[in-house]
């Protein structure tokens, strides 16, 4: 299911610090870099270790130091002027987590840096963290720079050693490519071996691989690194693993650096190396299932718990099905990691054409009644109308029933697959169980297509995702309650005191100022649509700030913010210095089969965490200081899901973009309050 990256058809080398190079510009390493090695696209600079600048440990060479976006920027420029790529790579440390995620979304915010990749390593001076700390930086970088962005990891595939730093569980989700460092001389083998060695633990990832070749001395009892090696190591990892973009680590050759690697004089041998070409090797599904031979049951073996997830495309119950070719169709897949560590594919819906679909074969272990599940991560599951069919023998007739799911009102939990679709007769009464047997082969049979009949361009996020994750088969007994269906409560306003959140909202009184109160004595200074200066540009509000009239600009200090209504926890921290701690929760709209975002913030003392499941009128914070001496509540609702992926959504000086995305929160809340 791997897709072209950035990087594929590309060879780059990388640049560590100023004082391994004879250069003292960035405009002489890069002449020297295109006139020996002018099949090189781009360079990989080294831009910081955690949340410090790299200038803070090198800036021995003024014009290569790197303190500051600026500097970024004019290593953009000059880069770009001898037409190689800027990609920018830095350590994690774990040491502040949310001081390294505010260095790394500034590096990648900087016009021009073309990706990001995370060096991620044990050691003293590497990570440090714990897996709590990794999970919050590699989320908080994700969620910050957006999904478009490339973020890449460095990481050293042998041994435990992606186990000890949860590359698999707690990065992989948030990144788009693997360059695992295939240091063969360093590691005492052969480039056919360390390349062997490598793909065996991370190629069935499915994620690209890049590998990041050995362009450095290990220096010791192995002896010096052969420049005249990398052409032949790179034949070997373009020709016999197929990779489709390399690396070398590292351009410099410094006097005064014992762990020497590539200088003006070697590019030479770089020189050699054609660049990679074509997309990546995909080898499509077969367009049946192969056959698994597996021993009989009998028919009244009891029903069991089955979970069928991409993974198990080896044995036959998960397979792809493509209608046209599946060289070009198969470039659409992206492969992520739900909460509970399994494996999830995603690709972008297609409006009312379909081109292929998944298919679902579980081994079903027991005649019986079972409820269908699927399981929707946070991420990625943006489809409104997902369809699946089912196969099953009720009364040992054969029948298919069509359900349609929301996979974007559920997010980390089982929804259920229910639908009133059977044998192509639409409005049948809803089927919510299904009658299993394993004796005939195709009962349990699950198909999901990728198409939707709701246009995407009506969607400004640009998410429109369809997730194939885990599906689940549980048997329904006697023993099994009936989970009762629960009632959505109506909707309140985030402040006031109990009273004035279940009385009347906005009963038409407004301040001196001739703002409206919301409820009680809190009015809103800045509806939704209102254009206003933030001191150095124009913005337009997308939501409401409220404040407490009071008689002090500080009244409304530490006053306690309450969820709207039921919902679950999205995000829960610091996100920038502008935004403060921020918490955004996906609220079920009462009555109806959807859900919005709301967004609270400018705040302190956060009670609630990620994934929580709240009620309405659960405190969840208290309002923080957003700037000196100014207090308030930023509070805005979007019905579109930019929020769930991009908490700091704004879209500046532009009011069809705020009303693209965002309702007027008071009237959305009054039209779902209840006065109690």
């Amino acid at each position: 299911m791997g897709q072209p990256t950035l990087f594929e058809g590309k060879l780059s080398l990388i640049f560590w610090t100023p004082n391994s190079i004879t250069e003292t510009s960035i405009g002489q390493m890069a002449d020297t870099i295109k006139n020996g090695a002018p099949n090189i696209t781009g360079v990989m600079v080294k831009t910081n270790n955690g949340s410090l600048w790299q200038g803070s440990i090198d800036s021995s060479k003024p014009d290569l130091a790197i303190n500051s976006g600026a500097d970024i920027r004019r290593w953009v420029d000059t880069l770009g002027a001898r037409g190689l790529e800027f990609h920018a790579w830095g350590v994690v440390r774990g040491l502040n987590a949310a001081a390294e995620i505010d260095r790394f979304v500034e590096i990648c915010q900087v016009s021009g840096v073309k990706s990001l990749s995370i060096d991620l390593e044990p050691g003293d001076f590497y990570f440090v963290g714990t897996e709590a700390v990794a999970r919050t930086i590699a989320t908080g970088i994700r969620q910050r720079v957006g999904s478009n962005f490339h973020v890449g990891l460095i990481f050293d595939y042998r041994g435990t050693r992606p186990q000890q730093l949860w590359v698999q569980s707690v990065w992989f989700p948030e990144i788009d490519s693997m360059h695992p460092m295939v240091y063969h001389y360093h590691f005492g083998q052969s480039v056919t071996t360390a390349l062997q060695n490598c793909y065996n633990a991370v190629g069935s990832w499915g994620k690209p691989v890049h590998p990041m070749m050995q362009g450095y001395s290990p220096g010791g009892s192995i002896g010096l690194y052969p420049a005249s090696d990398i052409p032949v190591s790179a034949g070997i990892a373009v020709n016999t693993f197929k990779a489709k973009g390399l690396s070398w680590y590292r351009y410099g050759k410094g006097l005064n650096i014992p762990d020497e690697g590539l200088g003006p004089a070697d590019l030479v041998q770089v020189a050699k190396v054609p660049r990679p070409t074509g997309t990546p090797v995909v080898t499509p599904p077969p367009s049946t299932p192969p056959v698994v031979i597996r021993p009989p049951l009998p028919a009244d073996s009891p029903a069991r718990e089955i979970v069928v997830d991409p993974n198990n495309e080896r044995t036959g119950e998960f397979s792809i099905h493509y209608y046209d070719d599946p060289a070009v169709l198969s470039r659409g897949w992206n492969v992520s990691v739900d909460n509970q560590g399994r494996p999830y594919a995603y690709r972008n819906a297609v409006h009312n054409n379909q081109t292929l679909y998944v298919t679902y074969q579980p081994r079903i272990l027991g005649r019986g009644k079972y409820v269908l599940e699927a399981y929707i991560p946070r991420d990625n599951a943006y489809s409104p109308d997902v369809h699946y069919i089912v196969v099953d023998y009720p009364n040992g007739q054969r029948r298919e029933t069509t359900c349609v799911l929301n996979q974007a009102i559920y997010s980390d939990e089982w929804a259920p697959i229910r639908g009133t679709v059977v044998n192509g007769v639409p409005n049948q009464p809803l089927v919510e169980q299904f009658e299993f047997t394993p004796t005939q082969g195709d009962s349990g049979r699950v198909n999901v297509a990728d198409i939707t009949f709701v246009n995407p361009a009506t969607h400004p996020s640009g998410h429109f995702e369809v997730t194939f994750g885990a599906l689940r088969w549980r048997p329904v007994t006697a023993a099994t309650p009936v989970t009762p269906v629960q009632t959505v409560t109506g909707l309140d306003s985030p402040v006031g005191t109990d009273a004035e959140r279940a009385g009347v909202i906005a009963d038409g009184r407004r301040t001196g100022g001739g703002y409206l109160y919301w409820t009680g004595k809190w009015f809103d200074v800045n509806p939704i649509g209102s254009r206003y200066w933030l001191g150095n540009r124009w913005a337009v509000h997308t939501g409401s700030d409220l404040n407490l009239d009071g008689g002090s600009v500080i009244a409304d200090k530490d006053a306690p913010i309450y969820a709207i209504g039921d919902g679950k926890v999205l995000w829960a921290r610091r996100l920038s210095s502008g935004w403060g701690n921020v918490i955004v929760i996906e609220h079920a709209v009462p009555g109806e089969s959807r859900v919005v975002w709301a967004r609270y913030a400018h705040l302190t003392d956060l009670t609630v965490t990620e994934g929580q499941d709240v009620k309405r009128g659960a405190r969840i914070a208290a309002i923080g200081e957003y700037a000196p001496n100014n207090y308030h509540l930023h509070f805005d609702i979007a019905l579109d899901p930019v929020l769930k992926t991009t908490p700091g959504h704004w879209p500046g000086d532009n009011l069809a973009g705020v009303l693209a995305v965002y309702t007027d929160p008071l009237a959305f809340i009054k039209k779902y309050h209840t006065v109690r």
